[in-house]
């Protein structure tokens, strides 16, 4: 533990509950992403349940986010990162939530509009894989960003 982790606790507190957090969501996204490959394989898509299940995304990562937006703060005043680095990569990070939640919420529009159209379906999870691929991307990022306070691996999953 670093001597700034140490005058400043509560950053080890939101760091652990941001990984935490930040697995559950990596295991829910891959979850969400065999489900539609195997809803892709039926002869009706489940619309409604799609969703669902998007909108349950889409409030994970809200949550998410403002603790992400917490822990830059936090972490940017116990490492006393001067403020032009630390305000740049915080508004990079939101620029990035913004993006990922408003598309979400665009698809997850389209999908209750399309309701049983299978070629709705077919676009509608190509959008999503490319969504969970920026949200992958924008993890690993932000990961990176901070992988000096890192404890090690943040979560063992496979992509």
């Amino acid at each position: 533990m670093t001597t700034e982790q140490r005058q400043h606790p509560g950053i080890d507190k939101l760091f652990e509950q941001w990984k935490s957090q930040h697995c559950e969501l990596d295991r829910f996204a891959q979850e969400l992403e065999e489900w539609v490959h195997l809803q892709s394989k039926q002869r009706e898509a489940q619309f409604r349940e799609g969703v669902a299940r998007l909108n349950e995304l889409w409030h994970r990562l809200s949550n998410h986010f403002v603790q992400e937006q917490e822990l830059g703060k936090q972490i940017a005043l116990a490492r006393e990162i001067p403020l032009p680095e630390a305000d740049a990569m915080m508004r990079q990070s939101e620029r990035d939530h913004t993006n990922i939640a408003n598309r979400l919420k665009h698809l997850s529009d389209r999908m209750q509009d399309a309701e049983s159209d299978i070629d709705a379906w077919k676009s509608c999870t190509q959008e999503l894989q490319l969504i969970l691929d920026v949200l992958e991307q924008h993890e690993e990022q932000e990961a990176e960003s901070i992988g000096w306070l890192l404890p090690g691996d943040s979560c063992n999953t496979t992509h």
